[in-house]
C-alpha cells in the first residue's frame, strides 16, 4: 500500500480521532484505488465515534449533514473530508419502504459495516498506523481477480439502493473489473426501480459517470443494459444513428482524454453533447415554420431541457451553459464583423469550439466554420482585424452564404 498517497490532512483527522479515543480508517474508494496502483482524489474515513462526537472532536471544523445518513464533514484548508459512522445491523433508525432504504443510522462494529457497504471492493479499511488492511468481505482478493463482487443478495441490494445500479456500471468502467453475468441480469431486471429515485441524486450520479474516464465502456454497458434510456429518454433513441452515435464516441473520448492528462471537465459539455441530437431536430422543425434562427434555438433548447429535467435535475448553472454551447453554434457561423471578438472572448467559447470540430467530424459542410474558428485563434491581432474587417468575399468564398442554415 502506497502510504505516502495519503494526503496529511487525512492523517490528521484520523489520528485525532484515535488520540480521542476511537476507532478511526481511511475507507472504502480510496483504500481500493491504491492497492489498484491509482490516484485517489478523495479520502473518506469511518469510526466508531457518531457524528455529535466527531463535531465534539473537531470543534469549530466540523458540520453534520444528511437526515438519511447522517455523516460529519470536516473543513480543512479549502478542502472537505466525510466522516462515516460504522453502519449496524437492521434495529434502531432504520427506515426501509417496499425494500428501499429511507433513513439509515443504525451505528454498530466496523465488521457490520463492512457487510453493509456496497461492493466488496469498497468494504476496505486502511489503518495508518499499523499499515494494514481490513477486509472482512474478501475484497481484497476480488480486486485481485479483477471481479466486481456485490455483498449480498443482488436483488435485496439494487431494491435498498437502485443506484448501485449505476455505480456497478461505473466500477466496471473505471477499474476494468468485470461485472458478473448474473449481476447483470439482477440490473437489467431491477432498472425500472432507477425512476423511484430522487432525480436530483441520479444527476449526481450521471456526471460521476461521463467523468469515470472511461466513459466510452461505460456508455456501451449502458445501453446494453437498457440504463442509458432512463436517463435521457430523449435522446437514447436519435443515438442509434451511427452519425449521432460517433458524435458521441468521440465526445466520451476526448474527455477520457482530458481526464488522464490532468485537465478540467465539466458535465456541461457532455450533457450538451447527448441532448444535442433532440435539440437539433426541434429547432429544424421551428425553421421550417418560419422561426428565425435564434428564436428557433431558444425555444428548442427550452423544451427539450425542459423535458430532460423529468429524468435529471440538471441544475440551473448546468443548463444555462448547456444553452449557451448550443447557442455558440449559432455565433460560429457569423465569420465577419464585431461579432467576432464577442464570440472569441465569450466564456463558453473553448467548450463551444470543441463542439463544433465534434460536429465537423460527421459533418464535412462545417469545414469551413472549423478552419476559420481555429486559425483565427493562433492569428496576430492585426491579422485577424483584417480578415474579418476586409472584403466578405476572399478566395470566391462569400462567408455570410458558404455556410448553411442549421447550427
Amino acid at each position: 500500500m502506497p502510504h505516502g498517497e495519503i494526503n496529511k490532512a487525512t492523517k490528521k483527522i484520523i489520528r485525532k480521532l484515535t488520540e480521542a479515543g476511537y476507532e478511526a480508517y481511511l475507507v472504502g474508494g480510496a483504500v481500493r484505488d491504491l492497492l489498484l496502483g491509482l490516484h485517489p482524489k478523495d479520502f473518506d474515513i469511518a469510526t466508531d465515534a457518531t457524528p455529535e462526537d466527531v463535531k465534539k472532536v473537531f470543534k469549530g471544523q466540523c458540520r453534520l449533514i444528511g437526515r438519511r445518513f447522517r455523516l460529519a464533514h470536516i473543513y480543512m484548508g479549502n478542502q472537505v473530508y466525510e466522516i462515516a459512522t460504522f453502519r449496524g445491523d437492521d434495529s434502531g433508525d432504520r427506515v426501509l419502504k417496499k425494500g428501499r432504504i429511507i433513513r439509515d443510522n443504525v451505528y454498530g462494529s466496523i465488521e457490520q459495516d463492512a457487510i453493509r457497504r456496497d461492493f466488496s471492493c469498497n468494504a476496505l479499511y486502511y489503518n495508518i498506523d499499523s499499515r494494514e488492511v481490513l477486509d472482512f468481505v474478501g475484497g481484497v482478493e476480488d480486486l485481485e481477480r479483477g471481479v466486481l463482487k456485490l455483498i449480498g443478495q443482488a436483488d435485496q441490494r439494487f431494491i435498498e439502493d437502485p443506484v448501485r445500479m449505476l455505480r456497478a456500471v461505473r466500477f466496471e468502467a473505471k477499474l476494468g473489473l468485470t461485472l458478473p453475468t448474473e449481476m447483470a441480469h439482477q440490473i437489467t431486471a431491477h432498472r425500472h426501480l432507477l425512476h423511484q429515485v430522487p432525480i436530483a441524486r441520479l444527476f449526481d450520479e450521471t456526471v460521476k459517470m461521463f467523468h469515470c474516464g472511461n466513459m466510452m465502456e461505460a456508455y456501451q454497458k449502458l445501453m446494453d443494459l437498457d440504463l442509458f434510456k432512463i436517463l435521457f429518454p430523449t435522446a437514447v433513441d436519435y443515438l442509434q444513428d451511427p452519425n449521432w452515435h460517433n458524435l458521441m464516441m468521440h465526445a466520451f473520448s476526448n474527455t477520457d482524454q482530458r481526464l488522464k492528462q490532468g485537465l478540467s471537465v465539466t458535465p456541461v459539455f457532455l450533457t450538451a453533447c447527448v441532448l444535442w441530437p433532440p435539440c437539433i431536430e426541434l429547432y429544424e422543425k421551428l425553421r421550417s415554420q418560419g422561426k428565425p434562427p435564434h428564436d428557433a434555438l431558444h425555444l428548442a433548447a427550452g423544451q427539450v431541457l425542459s423535458q430532460q429535467q423529468k429524468s435529471l435535475m440538471i441544475p440551473r448553472a448546468i443548463q444555462n451553459g448547456i444553452r449557451q454551447m448550443w447557442i455558440l453554434q449559432l455565433r460560429f457561423k457569423k465569420m465577419f464583423g464585431k461579432g467576432v471578438y464577442s464570440t472569441l472572448h465569450h466564456p463558453r467559447f473553448r467548450a463551444g469550439y470543441d463542439f463544433l470540430l465534434l460536429r465537423n467530424e460527421i459533418d464535412a459542410q462545417l469545414n469551413k466554420q472549423a478552419d476559420f474558428w481555429t486559425n483565427i485563434q493562433n492569428m496576430p491581432p492585426e491579422n485577424v482585424k483584417s480578415l474579418i474587417f476586409g472584403k466578405r468575399k476572399k478566395r470566391g468564398i462569400n462567408y455570410r452564404l458558404a455556410v448553411h442554415d442549421a447550427p
